[in-house]
């Protein structure tokens, strides 16, 4: 059996953002035992040109949800980037998967040839396929690594454990 695009963009898609989820359940403790302010580890960057914790977990969220909505056709919702604590920022994860799991496998029907223009690049148009295999997975990974890397950083205790979640 092969792997569907249902299960690539909203299978996979949640099962990211619950990861992430617990990983900001990690932080929040750990700031919380170490009497460090949230808005320490929020605003923590590797280097000075990368985004920050916060950014990172919104850009999880924003590409798992603009991934589904540029394959399906669907418009996506749009969430103020706001969130100043690990609170607010689950509940944008939350938000997230319950409109990820609003989806079904026959919306994604036509998702491999669906033509896909980035915003921030509309001249180019790329093949479904191409955008979910080459862009969008590779993005929402990379943003969580990030996440990821940076409570680590920080001294956060997290492991690959906590980074893959329950495997199945």
């Amino acid at each position: 059996m092969s792997v569907t695009y249902y299960q690539l963009a909203i299978l996979g898609n949640v099962r990211a953002l619950e990861n992430l989820a617990h990983l900001l359940d990690k932080g929040g403790e750990y700031a919380r035992a170490n009497k460090i302010e949230e808005a320490a580890l929020l605003d923590a960057r590797l280097f000075p040109d990368m985004f920050p914790f916060a950014r990172q977990v919104r850009m999880v969220c924003d590409m798992s949800r603009l991934a589904v909505a540029w394959l399906t056709g669907k418009e996506a919702p749009k969430y103020a980037d706001d969130e100043k604590s690990f609170a607010e920022l689950k509940t944008r994860i939350a938000n997230s998967i319950a409109w990820l799991k609003t989806f079904a496998e026959a919306d994604f029907a036509d998702s491999a040839t669906r033509e896909v223009r980035l915003p921030w690049n509309p001249d180019k148009a790329y093949r479904g396929e191409v955008f979910l295999l080459q862009h969008a997975v590779p993005n929402i990974y990379f943003h969580l690594s990030t996440a990821y890397n940076l409570l680590r950083h920080n001294g956060v205790l997290i492991g690959k454990a906590d980074y893959l979640g329950k495997v199945g």
